[in-house]
């Protein structure tokens, strides 16, 4: 475990999670990114108001019989609403992105670079899109912003940072999803989960 001091308030902050890069201080709430093994100032936390949740940032998760620790919580929101992305680490200290949206749990991880599908815009609602010789039709393409930020990160994150993006369904239950910027582009994959099928171990 590698400890550096907050530079806002000079506390100890202790990098105990394998996939962080980015977290908030515990003692003032600033947010942090780890650069060349230094915290740095990395922006506000953003608000986040109080909702109804399944599941928390500290938890730990039994989600298709793999077990989650819940590490970070981000909250963007999409004009008409809002959906909560949680960092998690699994078992083995990969990472992974559990989004809850309505009640509705998806378990991604990121695709490599080399697997990307060949578009570089987001595709129209409807459209198809060819990943690994399977066709995903477009059944979402929203604008999101980050509204709020709590725990760790692997990536730098920003409150008010936009982006646009889409959801994409197979004809199974595996979502893959494109997010576009500009200069960048990102894409995910992972597969639903029956909300009922969802063990939760409540960290006090």
């Amino acid at each position: 475990m590698s400890q550096t001091q907050c530079p806002n308030c000079g506390a100890a902050v202790h990098s105990r999670f394998k996939t962080a890069k980015m977290m908030n201080c515990e003692s003032c709430g600033t947010s942090l990114y780890l650069l060349d093994e230094q915290f740095v100032l990395a922006g506000e936390q953003g608000v986040m108001h109080e909702g109804a949740l399944i599941f928390a940032l500290g938890d730990h998760l039994r989600l298709n019989k793999q077990d989650y620790h819940l590490i970070g919580h981000a909250r963007f929101s999409y004009g008409r609403g809002w959906w909560d992305e949680f960092w998690a680490e699994d078992g083995a200290g990969e990472g992974a992105w559990v989004s809850v949206d309505e009640g509705d749990i998806v378990v991604q991880r990121a695709v490599a670079e080399a697997d990307w599908p060949k578009l570089n815009s987001p595709p129209s609602l409807g459209g198809a899109v060819r990943f690994l010789k399977q066709t995903y039709r477009v059944t979402e393409r929203e604008q999101a912003e980050c509204v709020a930020l709590r725990g760790a990160f692997p990536e730098l994150m920003e409150v008010g940072e936009r982006y646009q993006f889409v959801n994409c369904q197979s004809e199974g239950s595996e979502l893959l999803s494109g997010e576009f910027w500009s200069g960048g582009r990102n894409w995910f994959l992972g597969a639903w989960v029956d909300p009922f099928d969802v063990d939760v171990t409540v960290t006090a």
